[in-house]
């Protein structure tokens, strides 16, 4: 019987840009995915906050019929998971994170949520717009967007993880950082990996933030091995 591993994804996307990466995983792990609160094409108006994503990924792992699962978190998704572990839930096993930004204070939760204005980003960034448009749907995408803002502004202001909530996971975490990712420092993954019991910092060489241009062999490798199943 293969383990059981799921895949959280990042912030304004949905488990669809796991397409490639779930095919690939198959081989080793029976593979899950969820879409998070306020990620689809239906109306979320509910406050959207890091506990409402913990909520997500604990509910989903407690109808999963494994002793144990892993999770790989990608951006938020990679917050998302490592907030979940500070509650020590049974079934979890180990948790891999991609590019996610762990730095989060007023500054920089203000710097995230100025680029995250829908108006503004329908006239810089029309193209990117239309991607989101086909994800959510024309009359949902702007408010997709603005309680990303939510969740960030949260985020910066008291609702994200301290050093102290990191202290406490007992989790073997293993956090994964492209070095040519512009969204996410280096000081501040090594710090957290630090901060952790079992925490492992690694950087995959090349490779930028957007998942879809990180070298989906490599991230694999890095997966299968950090869960000891490397043959």
């Amino acid at each position: 019987m293969k383990p059981t591993i799921l895949l959280l994804h990042g912030a304004l996307n949905t488990s669809d840009q796991f397409t490639l990466l779930s095919e690939k995983l198959e081989s080793f792990f029976d593979v899950y995915t969820l879409d998070f609160s306020g990620h689809s094409q239906a109306l979320y108006d509910g406050k959207l906050d890091i506990k409402v994503l913990v909520g997500d990924i604990a509910r989903y792992i407690q109808q999963v019929d494994s002793e144990t699962c892993h999770i790989f978190g990608y951006s938020m998704g990679g917050y998302a998971a490592v907030s979940y572990a500070t509650s020590q839930p049974k079934k979890l096993g180990k948790i891999m994170t991609l590019g996610t930004k762990w730095d989060w204070n007023p500054t920089s939760s203000a710097k995230e949520v100025a680029m995250l204005d829908p108006e503004m980003m329908a006239e810089k960034v029309p193209s990117y717009v239309a991607k989101l448009q086909v994800i959510f749907g024309e009359n949902n995408w702007m408010n997709v967007v603005r309680n990303t803002a939510s969740l960030m502004l949260d985020l910066g202001h008291g609702g994200g993880l301290v050093e102290e909530d990191f202290r406490k996971i007992e989790t073997d975490v293993l956090i994964l950082r492209g070095s040519e990712d512009k969204m996410v420092t280096a000081e501040s993954s090594k710090e957290v990996a630090a901060w952790l019991k079992n925490g492992t910092y690694e950087e995959i060489d090349g490779a930028p933030h957007p998942l879809e241009k990180v070298d989906m062999d490599v991230l694999v490798d890095e997966i299968v091995e950090f869960c000891d199943m490397k043959s």
